[in-house]
C-alpha cells in the first residue's frame, strides 16, 4: 500500500495529470497547512485569466468583474480540518465594493456539477494537482454557469433559476432586488422586496450593508425606502440611496 501511494503521488506530480484519478492522498503536516493553503490559491490563480485574488488564512477568493457584476469563487478552509469547500457567488460589484468576503446568491460547485461530492475537497500533499483540477472546474463548469447570469438583463430573464427554493440563508433576493433596480423593473422590484421583508430568517447575516466605519445599516428601513421610491418610479433616487451607503 505504501509503495502504491508513493507511485501514484509521483506519477501525478511528474505528469501533472488528473487529480481525480488518485486513489490515495498523503496528509499534510499540520505546520504546513497554512503555507500550502496560501500557495494553493496562487497556483489556481496562475492557471486562470483575468481573475484577481483576495486571501485570508481560511478563505481564498478568486474573482473577476463582468458588466458591473462580481463573479467569484470562494474556497473555504474549514476550521480545525484539512477540508476545503468550494462555493460561487454573483453580486453587484459596486454595492459590495468594501465587503470583499460577503457572499450572496451562493451556489456550491457540487450544485453546479449536480454532484454534491464535488463541493468538498481535502488539502493534502497533492495540493498542486488539486489546484489544477479546481482551475479546470472554474474554466469549464463554473464559467459556463456564470455566463448564464453575466448581465442584469440575464439575471431577470433567468430569475426563476435564482429564486430561493426554501427558507435557507442563501441571500439570493439581494441579487434579484439589485437586478430589478438596474433594469428598472418596478413590478419585480416591489415583488422581491416584499419577499425579502416577509422572511426575517433571510435578513442580512454577513454585513452586506455595513458601512466602512462599521455602522450597521437598518436593512428593513433601507429596503422600505427603496420600495417607496420605486412606487414613485424614482429610480434615480434609488441609485442615490445606494450610492450613499457604499
Amino acid at each position: 500500500m505504501e509503495n502504491g501511494t508513493i507511485k501514484k503521488t509521483k506519477w501525478s506530480q511528474k505528469a501533472n495529470m488528473m487529480w481525480e484519478e488518485l486513489k490515495v492522498y498523503q496528509q499534510l503536516d499540520k505546520k504546513e497547512i497554512n503555507a500550502s493553503f496560501k500557495k494553493f490559491g496562487l497556483k489556481i490563480l496562475s492557471e486562470l485569466e483575468d481573475y484577481k485574488i483576495d486571501q485570508t488564512s481560511s478563505m481564498i477568493k478568486l474573482y473577476r468583474n463582468v458588466n458591473q457584476l462580481e463573479q467569484a469563487v470562494f474556497i473555504e478552509k474549514l476550521t480545525g480540518s484539512y477540508n476545503l469547500k468550494v462555493l460561487t457567488c454573483i453580486k453587484p460589484a459596486d454595492l459590495y465594493l468594501h465587503h470583499k468576503f460577503t457572499m450572496i446568491n451562493i451556489v456550491s460547485l457540487g450544485d453546479i456539477m449536480t454532484n454534491h461530492r464535488r463541493t468538498s475537497y481535502p488539502l493534502t500533499q497533492e495540493w498542486q494537482d488539486l489546484a489544477t483540477f479546481i482551475a479546470d472546474r472554474i474554466k469549464i463548469e463554473i464559467e459556463n454557469y456564470f455566463s448564464k447570469y453575466d448581465s442584469f438583463d440575464k439575471i431577470i430573464s433567468n430569475r426563476k433559476d435564482i429564486e430561493p427554493k426554501n427558507s435557507g440563508l442563501d441571500n439570493k433576493y439581494e441579487l434579484l432586488i439589485y437586478a430589478a433596480i438596474r433594469t428598472k423593473n418596478k413590478t419585480l422590484l416591489d415583488f422581491y422586496i416584499d419577499k425579502k421583508l416577509s422572511r426575517p430568517v433571510m435578513q442580512i447575516s454577513k454585513s452586506e450593508y455595513l458601512k466602512p466605519e462599521n455602522r450597521q445599516i437598518d436593512e428593513v428601513e433601507f429596503l422600505s425606502k427603496i420600495k417607496k421610491l420605486a412606487y414613485e418610479n424614482d429610480f434615480d433616487g434609488i441609485e442615490a440611496l445606494i450610492t450613499n451607503i457604499v
